[in-house]
């Protein structure tokens, strides 16, 4: 796309227990978003294999290579850009809870590796390393997964200084937010809030846009309602949208200085 505000889209996507199901979950949200003009699409943690207990079962090399490559393959064909999550397996077995970035002509860009994890998420993830931006279509881009919106102390002086200089300067600045996270009960709630304090803070701090994709359901705990109600926040910290709450979504934002 050219000229105008970008037009990203915010999916909310069914979790499904198996790779392909996510995998076929993904494509389809890719198809809308292209339907509904966006020229990229976020999409939340884990997006190809689900957030769920069976999650390390799918780990396997040949079929989460060949997921990313129907991803790749999606988005060049519909010339949209995609940030999706993923496990990503490094060297000597280190598995990593990573957000997978692809431009619209289907290349990777890079991929940020969540490094401030729950203790069960360090039991089976490792730590990834430092955050830096990506230019991705006309974004300047960075993610921050889940629960690392509390880790704003270490997060901001660390963005801060990637800030690229020149002409890149300019682009609209954006913070993808993956998340699994519900507000389940009181604490939770709390927690949650908690969260979108910590997203309108680096908001406000970076200048950017905070995209927020939540999964609206918990296939390990199927009777719990509260997740969903993905945010939209604007570079002054003001919340300017909020997708509906225990339901697949799909909302396109145009990142508008207005």
């Amino acid at each position: 796309m050219s000229g105008g505000a970008p037009r990203w889209a915010v999916v909310q996507p069914r979790m499904h227990w198996t790779l392909a199901g996510n995998l076929a979950e993904t494509l389809g949200a890719l198809e809308e978003a292209a339907a509904a003009g966006a020229e990229g699409c976020v999409c939340t943690e884990l997006a190809l294999t689900g957030f769920h207990r069976r999650m390390p079962a799918q780990l396997d090399a040949l079929a989460l290579g060949d997921a990313q490559d129907r991803l790749r393959a999606a988005c060049a064909r519909l010339g949209l850009a995609a940030v999706v999550g993923l496990p990503t397996v490094g060297e000597g077995g280190a598995v990593f809870n990573s957000h997978l970035y692809v431009d619209a002509a289907g290349r990777e860009l890079g991929r940020v590796h969540k490094r401030g994890l729950t203790p069960s998420e360090a039991s089976f993830f490792a730590p990834g390393g430092p955050r830096g931006w990506m230019r991705i279509g006309s974004l300047l881009a960075t993610s921050v997964l889940c629960r690392e919106m509390l880790d704003g102390a270490e997060l901001l002086p660390e963005l801060q200084a990637a800030l690229p200089a020149g002409p890149d300067a300019a682009r609209p600045r954006v913070i993808f937010w993956p998340s699994y996270v519900g507000e389940t009960d009181a604490g939770q709630t709390a927690l949650c809030e908690a969260y979108r304090a910590g997203a309108a803070a680096l908001a406000r701090g970076l200048g950017a846009w905070v995209l927020q994709s939540n999964w609206p359901v918990s296939l390990n705990a199927p009777g719990q309602l509260g997740f969903g109600a993905s945010v939209v926040i604007a570079p002054d910290g003001s919340r300017l949208a909020t997708l509906p709450r225990d339901a697949a979504a799909l909302s396109v934002v145009a990142l508008d200085a207005g």
